[in-house]
């Protein structure tokens, strides 16, 4: 249905930026930064903690959101940090705010890998879960190499690092406008469930379509034996 091919859609290019961020953000604060190998690490420790508790902040979002809107609100955050990141931290004497923003950021990873894969596990029609779920797989791995080759670009080009970061925002946005194309969530589980009533439909008939097989190839086998 429309509903779970734009989930599909929000997670390919939600997920390709949120991947990409984890490298660009290296490069920004070594580049930019000067970032010792030690000062990396703490940055990647600080981003790793800080998602543990980012995944807290999904069931909270959801007694006054919906799972659609907790996910752009996070995607929102995200663009939002990534912005102020870009703006306010200009030279190695900003070392600390960097790490303010890493804290950000890590707490809004966790928010999104929590909250993300709720929403699509609750719009998953019943008898269908393992071939959407390698969907949903896929399409996380799908657009993972443009985000990258676009930073790369428009580094390459001579445009300011701190620009070039910003490109992540346009991936963020798609995203949130393929989840505002689902609908509200109260349909979306509602096309779910009329999904799942329609394969109970069909399931009795592919049974006796399997019994009568059967009866042929028995059939069959008794023939040949005689």
């Amino acid at each position: 249905c429309i509903s779970t091919t734009c989930n599909f859609d929000h997670r390919a290019f939600s997920e390709s930026a949120t991947q990409a961020l984890l490298v660009i953000g290296q490069t920004y604060s070594i580049e930019l930064l000067q970032f010792s190998s030690a000062e990396t690490g703490i940055f990647l420790l600080i981003l790793l903690i800080f998602s543990s508790i980012g995944c807290y902040l999904s069931p909270l979002s959801l007694h006054l959101l919906s799972p659609i809107q907790s996910n752009q609100l996070c995607l929102f955050f995200l663009g939002l940090f990534t912005a102020g990141a870009a703006g306010f931290v200009k030279d190695a004497g900003q070392k600390v705010l960097f790490y303010v923003f890493a804290i950000f950021w890590g707490a809004c990873g966790g928010w999104k890998y929590t909250i993300e894969r709720y929403l699509t596990c609750t719009i998953i029609p019943k008898g269908q879960d393992a071939e959407l779920m390698g969907l949903y797989l896929f399409s996380g791995q799908v657009l993972t190499w443009l985000p990258p080759l676009v930073f790369a670009a428009m580094n390459e080009a001579g445009v300011s690092i701190r620009i070039s970061m910003l490109s992540l925002l346009l991936f963020w946005f798609i995203a949130i406008v393929c989840l505002q194309c689902m609908g509200s969530y109260d349909k979306v589980i509602r096309e779910a469930n009329d999904g799942t009533d329609e394969a109970r439909t069909e399931s009795p008939n592919c049974e006796r379509d399997n019994v009568v097989r059967e009866e042929e190839l028995g059939n069959e086998e008794s023939k040949i034996d005689a």
